[in-house]
């Protein structure tokens, strides 16, 4: 696990912490299971005292992205999704024939196998896509980046509007991020209409900013307070107070076109991108997705596929 803080930074190290661990867990860069260091061993690896680590993994405990157990470690949590090399390679001939053998074992009836096939293809078509997320500022991040690449909807909403309402579900597929899974799958019946997704991790990004001369300013540009707030989170996490970060939303014109004369570089979310781009060189800007083309065309196949 790479882990950077800075102990100069003015944030607070336990959320310098949560905001690495956490994107390397939605980005997939953590896996499930994967065993974490422990709180002692963390600690003497990054010289901070071991409540501080203790605060930020019960944080992410809570959240569910960590599963921390008296004499087993700290591991990621359990997401629902298989391991890469569990069945990932089977052919499909061999994976049927070992669900037939499976449910035979248990007792079941050729007939109320043919029955649940029926009406599985029967089902009603997909009319949208469900993206679910817990932060609704980041929701016209993702219906803006979601939106151009399908002719369905795109819907946003919030794990706990969809537990409360959960027919949200029906004729929906649903796309998260590894980050949220674990508070809803279990209500999700259908998981050929379930996506779960790795969430760009900002590397591109990051690599630029580790180049960039002391005393740079980096300016970040979105429509997405959190989103900002997260990305100044990182830098500060990795060059701390040797590089200002200053944070400006999109809509404000008169803000960004003051602030050109002065950065030294912009890294702006995809719904920011043609206003930063009409004001800045290539050279000096970077954007950030949440979503890779790899995660839209998994989508689309998913959607043509089983749709």
């Amino acid at each position: 696990m790479k882990i950077t803080i800075n102990k100069d930074s003015s944030v607070p190290i336990r959320d310098q912490l949560i905001e690495q661990i956490g994107l390397q867990i939605a980005a997939g860069t953590l896996t499930a299971h994967e065993k974490l260091p422990s709180i002692r061993a963390l600690a003497d690896r990054l010289g901070v005292h071991y409540s501080t680590i203790t605060a930020a993994y019960n944080h992410l405990a809570e959240v569910g992205l960590l599963d921390v157990r008296q004499g087993s470690g700290v591991r990621v949590a359990q997401t629902g999704r298989r391991a890469e090399n569990e069945s990932n390679f089977l052919g499909l001939e061999e994976m049927f024939n070992d669900f037939l053998a499976r449910v035979s074992e248990r007792g079941y009836a050729l007939e109320e196998v043919r029955a649940l096939a029926d009406s599985f293809r029967e089902r009603p078509p997909v009319k949208r896509i469900l993206a679910v997320d817990a932060n609704k500022d980041f929701h016209k991040v993702i219906l803006g980046e979601l939106q151009p690449h399908f002719e369905l909807p795109v819907v946003t909403i919030t794990p706990s509007e969809l537990i409360a309402n959960l027919q949200e579900l029906d004729g929906s597929l649903t796309v998260t991020s590894l980050y949220h899974l674990n508070s809803f799958q279990k209500y999700v019946k259908d998981l050929t209409r379930l996506i779960a997704c790795n969430i760009e991790p900002g590397r591109n990004e990051l690599e630029a900013v580790e180049t960039l001369p002391a005393n740079s300013l980096v300016v970040l540009v979105s429509v997405s307070s959190t989103l900002m707030h997260m990305a100044s989170n990182l830098v500060a996490a990795m060059r701390g107070e040797e590089i200002p970060v200053r944070s400006i939303e999109r809509d404000d014109d008169k803000e960004l076109t003051y602030i050109v004369k002065h950065a030294d570089y912009f890294i702006c979310d995809s719904l920011s991108e043609a206003k930063v781009k009409a004001l800045v060189p290539a050279h000096k800007m970077k954007v950030f997705t949440l979503y890779s083309p790899t995660t839209i065309e998994r989508i689309k196949d998913r959607l043509g596929k089983w749709g």
